[in-house]
């Protein structure tokens, strides 16, 4: 048990479902305002600069070079976008004021390598079956390799499954190329949604099975990436002919708490993270997640899924392509 992680998943409050297709649970709780941090975006770009390690670059890791004064937060799974082929992160880092350190990525553009900008720009985020998949290899090299290797050929095989299901074509395989093609419909769905003022996590259901849960330390950060967190899990759907599902909501709402009490009396495990706070994994027979944690006492960001084998895995891959990085 993490004090940190018992304490945040104890005071939040589960929401009514929303959504018929995916089933979304706003969580609420109270915010935190420490650590004190910056996300990534227009209002950033200007003296945070995320680029490729070099002029010949390196696949799995880009540069960040933070001229704020104040932290800069990363999460597992977002959107980086140019530079020379698009990436997403494969942890949640938080970038420490006036310092420059590499970030373990991996590449969601396998068909680009070239440069298309000098620096890279936030995008949209995995698909929530990626950014489950990658968490648990993520886990399995930290214990083995100590490192954030996220198995570069299964992601690229996730990227190829998100574009067949979506019905998305891309010269280059980019992931990006499956939201930009289907954006009028995801937008269709969050049009249906609410985000409460008091929301700080979200957990999303496909009838009565639970896809995921994201829970964050304050509510502005939610709000930024509510977006891309919703369009995630609704990729992986637009292309399937569904009825509509709505199973009990006390069922699901029971389903949310029991997945949280199951994190806060969880065996975590902790490893560095490339920037501030401790990177923390969950060993759990039924959920895999993971969790940043600043100073021993702000959960900063938490994921958690349930475990599924690959036998269950609804991704239909197709052979990898013979492009050379």
């Amino acid at each position: 048990m993490i004090a940190a992680i018992a304490q945040r998943t104890q005071c939040v409050q589960v929401q009514a479902p929303q959504g018929q297709t995916l089933r979304v649970i706003p969580i609420v709780g109270p915010s935190h305002d420490a650590p004190e941090y910056r996300l990534l975006d227009q209002d950033t770009l200007a003296l945070v600069k995320v680029t490729e390690t070099s002029e010949s670059g390196s696949v799995p890791q880009l540069l960040v070079q933070n001229g704020l004064d104040v932290r800069v937060l990363l999460i597992d799974g977002q959107e980086l976008v140019g530079a020379k082929q698009n990436r997403i992160l494969n942890t949640d880092v938080l970038v420490p004021a006036k310092a420059t350190i590499t970030i373990p990525v991996s590449c969601v553009e396998a068909g680009r390598w070239r440069h298309v900008s000098a620096a890279f720009v936030p995008g949209k985020s995995a698909s929530y079956r990626t950014r489950s998949a990658k968490l648990a290899r993520v886990h399995q090299a930290l214990k083995s390799e100590g490192r954030h290797d996220a198995d570069q050929s299964a992601t690229w095989a996730e990227v190829d499954a998100c574009l067949d299901v979506s019905g998305s074509y891309s010269g280059t395989a980019a992931l990006s190329a499956a939201y930009e093609n289907r954006q009028k419909e995801l937008a269709e769905f969050r049009s249906s949604l609410a985000l409460p003022e008091n929301a700080v996590g979200v957990a999303v259901f496909r009838g009565a099975e639970l896809l995921g849960l994201d829970l964050f330390d304050r509510h502005t950060t939610l709000k930024y990436f509510w977006e891309s967190l919703i369009d995630s899990y609704m990729i992986e759907y637009l292309g399937e002919a569904m009825e509509p599902s709505e199973p009990p909501a006390s069922e699901e709402r029971q389903a949310v708490k029991a997945a949280l009490d199951r994190a806060a009396a969880g065996n975590w495990e902790q490893f560095p993270s490339p920037g501030e706070g401790a990177d923390y994994r969950l060993s759990d027979e039924a959920l895999s997640g993971a969790a940043l944690v600043w100073e021993d006492r702000t959960v900063v960001h938490m994921q958690l899924y349930p475990r599924r084998s690959e036998e269950q895995s609804q991704w239909r891959p197709r052979i990898r392509r013979p492009w050379v990085l």
